[in-house]
């Protein structure tokens, strides 16, 4: 599996008359193999910058990332990467390239030249991992958003890559859609795959093992949900607490309640359970 190396790097988006935007500013990092990372931060950040420079799409103009070693900036191994690194992006619907769904998750795999059988099993498993088997022969325009973009994960998966990015994947998508999408991530972690979720959503972000927070284009706070969201940065990053956390707090504000390190409904639920007993 991959593992994915930043290191020191820098990006600028050209504008008019030689000047530029600094998007990423010397940030440094490293994401092991089969981590479930929340990369988060307010819009300007550098979220999506990151992303595109972790699959090839971008290059920095300073600094060095390898994935499982292979630096992105070799134009002769950008294709390895890509297929190391896939990402889902925010529309699922500019992501569909074919009317019927089992198409439309071929496209990748088949662009490979691989033989049919292995094609057929390429789609078969990647299908069956985001739970959308029955719906192969259906148009994806008659999908709800949240199994559009399960399908798009879908066309990722069939390229078997080692690394999933999704960037804000879920933002268009309403609660059910979302909660569709999560589950499927969840489950894809827990089979190696490594997750990188690029979003606002703070309860999205308490799903992850590891939350990354960008200010500026620079490493602002790094560690678990619980130590990202009691962190005094927090604010200045622009982010809020999830809603169970910022619950948890005001309780432990206003009455005799010990809120801990309390960030999901369930765990606030057990622990107001067990503190009136």
């Amino acid at each position: 599996m991959a593992k994915i190396v930043v290191d020191n790097i820098s990006y600028v988006y050209p504008l008019r008359d030689g000047v530029g935007l600094k998007a990423i500013k010397n940030l440094s990092l490293e994401i092991g193999e089969g981590e479930y990372v929340a990369l988060t931060g307010m819009n300007g950040s550098g979220k999506s910058t990151l992303a595109k420079l972790l699959n090839g799409l971008f290059k920095p103009i300073s600094g060095r990332i390898t994935v499982d070693g292979i630096s992105t900036s070799d134009e002769n191994s950008v294709f390895e990467v890509r297929k190391k690194v896939g990402m889902v992006f925010q529309n699922p619907d500019n992501q569909t390239v074919a009317t019927l769904i089992e198409d439309d998750v071929a496209f990748g795999p088949e662009n490979l030249g691989l033989p049919r059988e292995e094609l057929i099993s390429r789609v078969d498993y990647a299908l069956d991992a985001v739970g959308m088997s029955e719906f192969r022969g259906r148009e994806a325009s008659k999908l709800s958003g949240g199994q559009k973009q399960r399908v798009a994960i879908a066309g990722v998966l069939a390229m078997r890559p080692e690394v999933l990015i999704l960037d804000e994947a879920t933002s268009m998508l309403d609660p059910e859609g979302r909660a569709e999408v999560l589950d499927v991530v969840g489950k894809l972690n827990k089979q190696g795959i490594t997750v990188i979720n690029i979003t606002h959503n703070m309860e999205e972000a308490a799903l992850a093992r590891r939350v990354i927070a960008l200010r500026k284009g620079r490493l602002a706070i790094d560690g678990t949900p619980a130590q990202v969201f009691s962190s005094s940065l927090l604010e200045a990053c622009g982010l809020s607490l999830p809603p169970a956390a910022a619950l948890a707090r005001l309780l432990e504000e206003t009455c005799d309640f010990a809120a801990g390190n309390i960030i999901d409904e369930a765990t606030l639920a057990e622990e107001i359970c067990r503190q009136l007993r």
